[in-house]
């Protein structure tokens, strides 16, 4: 399992030091695939939204924080006083508990977006209003804030914006490269037309370009539309997507990719992931929404007939990492997954 700390590869500390920032420099937003110093989560409350299926949601909580700590330490958000994540999972080494209040567990949406440059770091705190006012996000908003605080992020910089841009509906090539799903984006964000969004992402994160599809979202989907549902970035020049419920989805939204252009012309290599249509057809299960941290590639797993066949897709397009199944069918009744369920906090990169 990799050590903590971040200052470099051969570092032993159990802080996330994560640098000095120097706003003259050029930073970028890497891709997910890239080293990571640990992974964010945010354990289950028991008075939430999870109070109906808090013991299986727990269990698998514990299975998902247990295979990351296979590969690299987990940040977890408990709540002040609560140890039911002990009770769970014990305290195993790599595990980093952070109490604080919060709202919910989808820590993708609301946590830091962190650029890198020089092997240093900075964290983009952007407004969470809980997927456009859906749902209370008032202590999620703060999250971001309490952490810039806590000794774990002593050396982070954060920079605070009142963008309303959530971890989900952005996907990182890591060579200046962003894929949103413009569908989202103009719901969350009406007051911006097109350009001025691209413009905005761009300044915020660094970009050489934007790319975007046009789609709806799959069904049960609070996010409208997140584009860790639909389509990622497996590599530079490559991307997986989710097949769709019903044909002429798929086929949209295929189209639409094959039709994106990297900045010297090339079409991009497409991989399709199968849908897991024996499941409740009004969840949003997706394989896209698979996680990547270092050395693995963690897979959803619905109960489905279809997890095996997902698992073997993955794990060929990643053949340096393993593959590995973690809990998904729980999550999923919430409109989530494990990606949306976590944030990684990259390595000190260049």
């Amino acid at each position: 399992m990799a050590p903590c700390c971040v200052t470099g590869p051969a570092a032993t500390t159990d802080v996330i030091a994560l640098g000095s920032i120097d706003d003259r420099d050029r930073y970028r937003l890497p891709a997910e695939w890239e080293r990571q110093s640990a992974l964010l989560l945010a354990w289950p409350r028991p008075d939430g939204d999870w109070a109906g299926v808090l013991e299986s949601i727990e269990r698998d909580y514990a299975a998902f924080v247990s295979a990351v700590l296979d590969h690299q330490p987990v940040v977890l958000l408990v709540p002040p006083g609560s140890r039911r994540d002990t009770e769970c999972i014990g305290e195993p080494p790599g595990l980093h508990r952070i109490e604080m209040r919060y709202d919910d567990t989808w820590c993708r949406d609301y946590g830091p977006i962190t650029l890198v440059h020089a092997g240093r770091r900075r964290a983009l705190d952007f407004h969470f209003d809980g997927w456009g006012g859906k749902f209370e996000a008032g202590l999620d908003n703060r999250v971001n804030g309490q952490l810039a605080r806590h000794r774990l992020f002593s050396d982070l910089a954060f920079r605070q914006s009142q963008l309303e841009i959530e971890g989900g509906a952005i996907e990182a090539n890591g060579e200046g490269l962003l894929l949103i799903n413009r569908h989202c984006m103009r719901t969350r964000i009406p007051f911006l037309d097109d350009a001025e969004l691209d413009h905005e992402l761009a300044e915020w994160l660094n970009l050489e370009g934007v790319l975007a599809i046009d789609v709806e979202p799959l069904p049960g989907d609070d996010t409208d539309g997140h584009i860790d549902t639909l389509a990622r970035f497996i590599g530079p020049r490559r991307i997986a997507f989710q097949t769709m419920p019903d044909a002429s989805a798929t086929r949209d939204l295929l189209g639409q990719l094959e039709a994106l252009r990297t900045p010297d012309g090339r079409a991009f290599e497409l991989h399709a992931l199968p849908h897991p249509d024996d499941i409740d057809p009004e969840l949003p299960a997706s394989y896209a929404n698979f996680v990547l941290i270092n050395d693995a590639v963690l897979v959803p797993q619905y109960a489905s007939r279809h997890d095996a066949e997902a698992m073997a897709r993955l794990g060929a397009l990643f053949p340096d990492r393993t593959a590995v199944g973690v809990p998904g069918r729980t999550l999923v009744t919430q409109g989530g997954g494990p990606h949306c369920a976590c944030m990684q906090i990259p390595a000190a990169l260049a």
